[in-house]
């Protein structure tokens, strides 16, 4: 019998350690000299406190490393499962702190100066090779690189992918492409597609790190594989900074 408990404890252990996240990962875009701040009250002061609440622990804010006019955030939320993801705003509707701390951004509703032009959202399923998102060793003054890769149908992000689980990852992390999440997005703009995030302490350490990738025999030689040919049409490129209350 203890050798059976053990067993499934193990098996557990195994389901739980390599669960693959998923990402909600907003972009509010903001109108021309909107009021960035009341979005970002909310976000800090309402959103991410019940998030946490919730069992959501590490929610990231950002802004373009450019400042670009209008403003953009990015939020990234993992969830622990689609399950948790699925229940998520049902259980904001029924929290009694988040609804008084989220009253005056909900009461701008109609106001001449709305808080931003529309909000664009990527669901995202993290990877078999990179299942759940991992924390930069050091968070001051990191940048974050976030790319999106959009494929010619659903076959080509599934070899892509394939090609990011079978290697790929592997020489990320070989060359100092310090990986965030990947993920496979499945509901969004622009689909098929995938996106994921890498961190950097600069641009200096970014441009030195994606040369070595470049240059690294490993690359070259699954970027030359014909099973992973013609799996990626375009790439979507933002550089972000993480926002004071950013928890990562």
């Amino acid at each position: 019998m203890k050798k059976i408990i053990t067993l499934l404890s193990l098996i557990l252990f195994s389901h739980l350690a390599f669960s693959q996240e998923y990402y909600e990962i907003r972009t509010y875009q903001m109108k021309f000299r909107g009021n960035v701040s009341a979005v970002e009250k909310y976000l800090s002061n309402a959103l991410i406190p019940a998030l946490n609440r919730y069992g959501v622990s590490k929610v990231g804010v950002f802004k373009d490393l450019g400042k670009p006019e209008p403003a953009i955030l990015v939020v990234s939320i993992p969830f622990a499962s689609l399950e948790s993801y699925a229940g998520y705003k049902a259980a904001l509707e029924k929290d009694e702190v988040y609804l008084q701390a989220s009253k005056s951004y909900f009461d701008m509703v109609g106001l001449d100066k709305p808080l931003f032009e529309k909000i664009s959202t990527y669901l995202a399923k993290g990877f078999k090779g990179h299942p759940a998102f991992t924390l930069p060793i050091k968070n001051e003054g990191r940048i974050y690189e976030w790319r999106t890769y959009e494929s010619y149908n659903e076959d080509a992000l599934r070899r892509k992918i394939a090609m990011f689980d079978d290697s790929e990852l592997q020489v990320f992390e070989n060359v100092g492409l310090h990986r965030v999440f990947f993920g496979e997005v499945l509901a969004g703009e622009n689909t098929p597609c995938l996106t994921y995030m890498v961190s950097f302490e600069n641009m200096a350490e970014r441009d030195k790190n994606w040369a070595k990738f470049s240059a690294d025999p490993e690359w070259k030689r699954i970027s030359n594989d014909p099973k992973y040919a013609n799996s990626h049409s375009r790439t979507v490129r933002r550089f972000l900074e993480p926002t004071a209350y950013s928890q990562w």
